[in-house]
């Protein structure tokens, strides 16, 4: 048996085969893809949920604590914006069927593992967009961004925050897409589609939804 073809070390995993911070960041790995996303989500989670203890906090009693209520209508918008579009949106999707749609369908990785690690980027800038518009003077447009409040003056915190969701939301297409080739063409020959696993066929339909549905988010 040649170097080559030698079976890797005992104790060898997906988190140790290769090290250094190089290693994840340029990873096509659909299980360390997965693992970033799902850290990223997480420490979304934690703003998110500190922006909503901000909220029922100066909710304990009548009058204002300590916001007023240009303040609480920010910490409000950041909290809804923070859990749907980098949290909801992306947690099982992007994190867990990144993690488990291989697996479950016995293939390798992704049909294409270097879209995913885009999609992922993707995620990161749109984050970054986002984000930006705490320091653009925020926003207190609503989660939604609708209009005339967001419109009633050319805001940087709603330039930066409305480019963040449309960047987020080609995220979430390219992986839709993913998903959707890598069950058609990788699925093995003797899982026929009523022979799928249930948590398979809801990635699916999710898949579908991104493809179809983010476009219109997007345009709007």
């Amino acid at each position: 048996m040649s170097h080559a073809e030698a079976p890797a070390p005992a104790g060898s995993n997906y988190l140790n085969h290769t090290r250094g911070i190089l290693s994840w960041v340029l990873t096509l790995d659909h299980k360390r893809i997965g693992v970033m996303y799902l850290t990223s989500v997480l420490a979304s989670f934690f703003l998110g949920g500190v922006f909503a203890l901000l909220v029922r906090t100066e909710l304990w009693a009548p009058g204002g604590q300590f916001m007023d209520q240009d303040q609480y209508n920010r910490a409000f918008t950041l909290h809804g914006a923070i859990m749907v579009f980098l949290v909801i949106i992306p947690s099982v999707p992007a994190a867990l069927g990144n993690f488990v749609l291989p697996i479950m369908l016995g293939a390798k990785d992704v049909a294409f593992p270097r879209l995913n690690l885009g999609s992922y980027y993707l995620w990161v800038i749109g984050a970054i967009c986002l984000l930006m518009a705490m320091f653009g003077g925020g926003i207190d447009t609503g989660w939604t961004f609708y209009t005339p409040y967001s419109t009633e003056e050319a805001r940087d915190g709603v330039i930066w925050s409305t480019t963040g969701v449309f960047i987020l939301g080609f995220s979430s297409i390219f992986t839709g897409m993913n998903f959707l080739v890598t069950i058609h063409r990788l699925r093995p020959p003797g899982m026929t589609w009523f022979r799928m696993p249930l948590f398979l066929w809801s990635i699916y339909a999710t898949a579908v939804i991104q493809v179809l549905a983010t476009p219109v988010l997007g345009i709007t």
